[in-house]
């Protein structure tokens, strides 16, 4: 037995929100636990079941009926029709081809060194030992990391088969400001917040709320944006005094967001200067185009823009560790560089 726990690092992290996944974080600990007892077979099993369960929780979150029937890379080839593994072509497709033989390579260790996969000679020695056992793990960890990420950042509400709570934590927080906790007759029973007793006894009313909610935020929005323009397009035909100001000098939005995105040596070795230039295009054209007038100070579109941000920079691969503070980085140069109407 190790002395020190083994922790699957990057699962824990993906699924740590999905706290009624229970058999998906059973899985997990079984592969942790198999690890912290030195056992290569079952560490190979449990490898392989981590992975199928993942395959199989991300199928069922977004098919109405997923078909299980097929092989163990069968099974990931479906999951693949479900993820873009990455925005740009060509590294989408060398990143299908590295998962794709991690699973493949997976099945086929376990299927034939395994702890479940067939009895042996009474004096059989597995030369699969823990050294080899451990680096699946570490393997399967940041594969099955990695994908569940994905599908939770990308998983759209309006098709997703199976929706969470916990997904959608903005619009839960506006549900409860319009609507009263539903009370509990019973003596000293707290009162169920609106949006958790809604999405516990009637999702489908829920998500139709939700989508409603994103569609109506995005509307006005676009209202705002139109108002706005043809504000500013009333000002530019007037006749206004041009006022001799002393030149300052301009500094580019695009160039100045991307700068700030190296945080440190770690950051800036991570990410290519291409990346940071189109996760800061991004971050122009979303605060001008997208965001709303007045976002900066409507924490609801607030909310929003983060969440966009994220979704970006984890698509381009950005440091994990240091994703809230680009977010933090680049609210923060959208507001200097792109003051909405009424913001102050």
């Amino acid at each position: 037995m190790s002395d020190t726990a083994f922790i699957l690092q990057n699962c824990t992290k993906a699924i740590g929100g999905a706290e009624n996944a229970i058999h998906l974080l059973e899985q997990k600990s079984r592969l942790e636990q198999a690890v912290g007892s030195n056992d290569p077979a079952l560490t190979l099993d449990t490898a392989k079941s981590l992975l199928e369960s993942i395959f199989k929780t991300i199928l069922t979150d977004r098919q109405a009926e997923p078909n299980f029937s097929g092989t163990f890379s069968a099974l990931y080839s479906e999951v693949r029709k479900e993820i873009t593994l990455n925005n740009e072509g060509a590294a989408n497709e060398i990143l299908k081809r590295l998962t794709s033989s991690i699973v493949h390579n997976v099945g086929e260790l376990r299927n034939a060194y395994g702890a479940a996969s067939h009895g042996d000679d009474g004096y059989y020695e597995n030369p699969i030992q823990m050294p080899e056992a451990e680096m699946i793990a570490h393997i399967v960890d940041g594969m099955g990391g990695f994908l569940f990420r994905k599908h939770k950042n990308l998983n759209d509400p309006e098709v997703a088969h199976r929706i969470f709570y916990t997904d959608y934590a903005v619009f839960n927080d506006w549900l409860d400001s319009q609507n009263d906790p539903i009370e509990i007759p019973v003596n000293r029973a707290e009162d169920i917040p609106f949006s958790v007793f809604l999405f516990t006894y009637d999702v489908d009313t829920y998500r139709a709320m939700l989508l409603q909610y994103v569609q109506t935020e995005e509307e006005d929005a676009g209202v705002e944006m139109a108002l706005v323009a043809e504000q500013e397009s009333e000002i530019n035909d007037a006749e206004l005094p041009v006022e001799e100001l002393a030149a300052e000098p301009v500094v580019d939005p695009v160039s100045d967001i991307a700068a700030a995105l190296v945080i440190n040596e770690e950051v800036g070795n991570a990410i290519s200067d291409d990346d940071r230039i189109k996760i800061a295009e991004f971050a122009q054209d979303y605060a001008v185009n997208r965001a709303g007038v007045d976002w900066q100070s409507r924490d609801s579109l607030i909310a929003k823009f983060r969440i966009q941000l994220k979704r970006t920079l984890i698509k381009k691969a950005f440091t994990e560790h240091y994703i809230d503070e680009a977010i933090d980085i680049i609210i923060g140069k959208a507001r200097k560089h792109f003051p909405s109407e009424g913001a102050y």
